[in-house]
Formats: C-alpha cells, structure tokens, sequence
C-alpha cells in the first residue's frame, strides 16, 4: 500500500524557489577566459589583470573571469612573440580574450606592429578570440607634451589594429592612454605638475599606481565587453572604490572609460570662453619671435637669410604657434610649415603655458618674457624681436649660485671648454638657473639688446 507522505507547501515552495534561481543563475553563468600579455606597466600592482575580473565581474552579473598572464620587465610585443613560455601559452590555452600591451617607450615599434600582425592576430583568429590592446598611457617624464605624447601612442595602437583586421582579427582598443589625458584635462586643466595628478602614477612618474592601474581596468572592461552595456555603461555602485578613490572619480573613471569605448553618448563640454584678468589678459592677440634655422650657414652678410619669423597666437586660453621645421634630403634643406598647440593655464595672477610648464614672468615694452627664457614680441616691431631671443636678469644683479660663485666664474668655466648646457643647469638666486641669469652660458642677451649689436657681437645663442 502506498503511504501518503504529508510536506508542507511552503518548504515545497521554498525548495522550487532555490531551484529556479540557480537554473537561472546557471543560464546567467558565464565564463570567460582572457590571457595577458604585457611588461611591468601590466603587472605593476599585482596586475592589472586582477583590477579588470573584480570591475567586469561586478559590472556584468553572472560573468566569470579566469585569467593567465605572461609579463616580463621592459619586454615589448616583439620579443613576447619570440619568447617559447609566452608563445606556448598563445598557442596552446583555450581563452576568449587576447590582451597584449607594449613597452612604453615603443623601444620595438616597427618589430611590434610585425609581431601583431604574424602572431598575435593570427592566433587571436585562429582560436576564435578578441585581440585587446591596451594602449599605455603618457608620462611627463619621457615628455612633458602629454598631449602629442598619447596622441603618438594612441597613433601606434590604431595601427596595430588596423594591421590585426586585415588578418581577420576582432580587435577592441582599451583606450587607457587617451583616458589618463582626460583625467588631466577634466581634473588638472591640463597641468600635470598638480600633485593631484601624480596619485594616478607609482612614485616614478611612469609605471602606474594603484589608482592608474584602476582607470586602465576601466577601460578594458567597457571596452572588450561593449555589447554587454547599455549605453549607461557600468553602474559604478557596483564596483568597491580602491585607494585614494573617493565616489567622484570612480564615476569619472567610469564615464570616461564608457565613452572611450563608444559605449557611452561623448558628453558635451561647454566652450571654454573664461574671463579673463591681469597678465593672462595682456597675452591675448599675436607675438612673433625671430627664429634661427637649424643648420643653416649664414654665409656672408648678417645671417638675415638663416632666421624666420615665427607668429604666436593667443586667443583665450589657447596658443597657437606657426613655425617651420627643417626637411633635410642629400641635396638640399626645405622648410615645412609647422602648427604647434599651446594652453594657458591660469592660477589666480600666475599663468603657466603649457606643455613648456613655463610662467609668465612679466609682460612689458612689448615683449613678453617667459620663466624658461623665451621672450616673445609684439608684431608692430619686428626689429626688436632678436634671434632666438632669452632673457636675463637685470646687469648688476647679484646672481650667484648656491656655492656662491657668480656669473664671471661661470663665464671664465665656458672660456674653458666646459659644457655649457651640464655647467649653466645650476640653481642659484631665486631659483634660477646660471642659463638664464649669465650672458656666458649663451642663451640668454642682456635684457633689450638690440638685434644690430646682437649680431655684432656674434653671440651663439642655443
């Protein structure tokens, strides 16, 4: 006979309830498997592999993240390709996602783009995975034009993934250089010497800090899993602040990396028109400076052929400077046309243009002098503008470096022979440098000199 087991309804309730939510968290379920390859910029930190499987498992419910990695010190992508214990892992494992990052000074560019293209690719297609690049991010160390700087490494990683779809790759940029430079120009108006900015940097100034390493994780994420969002990106109350992160900037971090990927809609930024005052006023409109030509020989005559005018624009808080560069070929030297972009950056009275880092140091009689010695002039009188024209302090000053020695010693050590850029790059009287205080260290005139005497005398300006 069968017995008639009584179960109450609301445990058979219970028990249907856990049922359904781990069926659906196992059709939620989703691995994926990502290798990395990169230098120290990667795995400084720990890695920024572990940054990227806490934000993408946080942002993307059900996703799971395993990772392998293989990063060596300085290695660029060419010597990974070469390397047996890296080429192994590319070749044998089974991944979804191929993440590769070269060396920051692009030490191997032309060797790297190759190695892209025969082997990083070809196995990305091969094992029918992603190839992710992760665009390394600019240090004011390597060049204070942090601008031009990622827009050259920005240059490099689009390359490279032009090169890796012509191989039949799918290719995604994690555009973390480019997102570095937003975090500068949102936060820092564009002037890294900010103390602000260098918690996005290890104390080098170069490899990442926790922090930076946490913007590059944002990038990767948004970037390599860009079908997944909405375009509101990630939910950034999802995902833990890190150190020296407060709920702004893990949101910035998140907006910024959202629309990098082009996940998110670009947010419009308002015109910059600001009100201007005081010195950051006075700049407003042209200059010019009278240039020499590198390598030009004078000849006979007062060497008028071997200099240009260059014009300087300001226009609110940008500048805009037209020069020309020197083309050399075997036969002959040509003159090509060169735009250079400048930005003011202003702190009250002080105003420091950038990427120079140079302040303002007083504008007067037409002419503006600038704290690394370069002195620009008015265009109503070009005859005033000398060749290469710096500055110095005021003749009878009392300059003298921080041992006490004068600008007659330093004058008497280059009558000597020594280098004047090693010897004149002494500080001494208020900060400045014997190169800008000593007509004998030859950069800088005797303040107003005129350009007549200027050429008389011969001067050798650098």
């Amino acid at each position: 006979s069968h017995h008639h087991i009584p179960t109450s309804s609301a445990a058979t309730m219970a028990v249907w309830k856990i049922s359904l939510l781990n069926l659906i968290s196992a059709v939620l379920a989703e691995d994926q498997h990502v290798i990395f390859i990169g230098n120290s910029y990667s795995f400084f930190n720990g890695g920024v592999w572990n940054q990227y499987k806490t934000i993408a498992e946080a942002c993307i419910p059900g996703l799971r993240v395993f990772f392998s990695q293989k990063s060596e010190a300085a290695w660029t992508l060419n010597m990974a390709s070469k390397d047996p214990a890296a080429r192994g892992m590319v070749n044998d494992a089974q991944y979804d996602l191929l993440v590769i990052q070269d060396q920051s000074g692009l030490n191997e560019l032309e060797e790297g783009l190759e190695a892209v293209k025969t082997w990083f690719a070809p196995q990305a297609v091969k094992h029918g995975a992603m190839l992710g690049l992760l665009e390394t991010w600019a240090s004011p160390k390597y060049s204070p034009n942090m601008t031009g700087n990622t827009e050259w490494l920005k240059s490099y990683y689009e390359k490279a993934a032009k090169l890796a779809r012509e191989q039949g790759a799918e290719v995604r940029i994690a555009r973390a250089g480019e997102a570095f430079l937003e975090v500068l120009k949102d936060k820092f108006d564009y002037d890294w010497e900010i103390p602000g900015f260098h918690s996005m940097y290890f104390y080098d100034f170069k490899h990442p800090s926790y922090l930076g390493h946490n913007l590059a994780a944002w990038t990767m994420v948004l970037a390599f899993n860009a079908e997944r969002f909405s375009e509101k990106g990630c939910d950034a109350t999802r995902v833990q602040n890190v150190g020296g992160q407060n709920m702004d900037w893990k949101f910035m971090f998140a907006q910024i990396a959202c629309e990098l990927a082009g996940v998110c809609p670009k947010k419009a930024t308002a015109k910059n028109s600001p009100n201007l005052t005081g010195i950051a006023l006075d700049l407003q409109g042209d200059w010019i400076r009278r240039t020499k030509i590198d390598g030009c020989d004078p000849g006979t005559g007062d060497g008028e052929n071997c200099t240009f005018l260059e014009k300087w624009k300001v226009d609110g808080l940008w500048v805009t400077q037209y020069t020309q560069e020197s083309y050399y070929t075997p036969n002959s030297t040509t003159m090509v046309p060169r735009q250079l972009i400048h930005y003011l950056h202003v702190d009250g009275e002080k105003v420091k243009m950038i990427p120079e880092m140079s302040y303002v140091k007083e504008i007067k009689s037409g002419k503006v002098l600038f704290d690394d010695c370069k002195v620009l002039t008015r265009p109503e009188h070009p005859e005033l503008a000398a060749v290469n024209e710096c500055w110095c302090l005021r003749e009878g000053t009392a300059w003298k470096d921080f041992e006490g020695a004068d600008c007659a010693s330093f004058d008497a050590m280059i009558r000597k022979g020594y280098d004047a850029y090693y010897v004149c790059s002494r500080p001494g009287t208020g900060g400045i440098t014997a190169l800008h205080a000593c007509p004998g260290c030859g950069k800088c005139l005797p303040p107003w000199r005129q350009p007549r005497l200027e050429r008389q005398l011969k001067e050798v300006q650098v």
